[in-house]
């Protein structure tokens, strides 16, 4: 019964220190966060991380779970309905994972961060998520599109795409001082969901025309 409790204590303390370090890494990225602050977050030793994951970066790496992210392409795809609202559909909910803090996604904060600022474990985001993510924007597009879409071309439109939700949370500091009043509410995010969305499959409308005899 003793050894149970314990383990059984060992196992929260271990999960609480997931909890604060998914949100401490979030909030400040994997350089500026501390280990300290982890542990604060967690009412932990500061040596619980050295007992549990060795090292920061084990810890980092331990936090990233992307299968939320992933069940959101996968629930998309399941729908049969046509691409082009699969891609709306996407962009949305991508977006709301992105912005909204009540569907505040660590996940995806964390694949947004990797790209401005890179990790020790980029490889693993890159594989675990990322790569499949974009793999699946990518399909939508060429079903939209049409198999004539060169390789370079197609890569070109999945990184438009992704470049413009991730603006709007890597670019925050410069678009509150360029519009102080503006804020990421529910109704806003949905605006700029549907703005994305329109603009992305007027391009893909656009690039399909020209390649019409």
């Amino acid at each position: 019964m003793i050894t149970e409790t314990k383990i059984n204590l060992s196992e929260q303390t271990r999960e609480r220190l997931l909890a604060a370090a998914r949100v401490v890494f979030a909030e400040n990225g994997f350089q500026n966060a501390t280990v300290r602050e982890i542990c604060r977050h967690a009412e932990v030793n500061i040596a619980a991380v050295n007992y549990y994951f060795s090292s920061k970066e084990a810890l980092f790496a331990a936090t990233l779970n992307f299968e939320p992210l992933l069940a959101l392409c996968k629930k998309i795809n399941q729908d049969s309905i046509c691409a082009q609202v699969r891609l709306l559909n996407f962009i949305h909910d991508f977006l709301m994972q992105l912005l909204d803090k009540k569907e505040f996604s660590v996940q995806c904060q964390f694949m947004a961060r990797e790209l401005a600022e890179p990790t020790p474990v980029l490889g693993k985001i890159v594989q675990e998520a990322i790569a499949p993510i974009h793999q699946f924007v990518a399909n939508l597009v060429r079903e939209i599109v049409g198999k004539q879409i060169s390789e370079a071309e197609l890569r070109r439109c999945v990184f438009s795409i992704f470049g413009q939700c991730v603006y709007y949370r890597h670019g925050q500091s410069v678009i509150q001082r360029l519009h102080p009043n503006l804020s990421y509410d529910h109704k806003e995010i949905e605006a700029i969901a549907k703005h994305i969305g329109e603009f992305s499959l007027a391009g893909l409308k656009q690039i399909t025309q020209n390649k019409c005899p």
